[in-house]
């Protein structure tokens, strides 16, 4: 009986959703670069999540750059998922009809961030 009991709790645990196997430091960040030269910045929150990923040279590669990417996501977990939601403070004209896009925010560390 005991067995069984042990036997369940060990399947539940294989059973838990996968979660990234790394936090990073509370508002660090790190620059990672690869074989072909390609490098990426990860930017943490204050919570540990990914912020962002900042391209910082893409050799004109994006598939190279996206299999980076995804390594990193697959180490740290997805950008901005579990991070704190970030503050707009700047908009851009985006649109017809006068439409407003983001221009730029600050993420729970403070840092201004532009979005492309």
């Amino acid at each position: 009986m005991a067995a069984a009991g042990a036997l369940l709790a060990l399947a539940g645990t294989f059973a838990l959703p996968a979660r990234a196997a790394t936090t990073g430091p509370s508002c660090g960040d790190h620059l990672f670069t690869n074989d072909l030269g390609i490098q990426i910045r990860v930017l943490w929150a204050k919570n540990g999540a990914i912020q962002k990923f900042e391209i910082v040279d893409s050799k004109e590669n994006p598939e190279e750059v996206n299999d980076m990417e995804k390594d990193l996501e697959r180490t740290y977990g997805p950008e901005g998922t579990d991070a704190p939601p970030l503050r707009i403070v700047s908009f851009k004209p985006g649109g017809s009809g006068g439409m407003m896009i983001p221009d730029k925010a600050v993420d729970s560390c403070g840092r201004t961030l532009s979005f492309q």
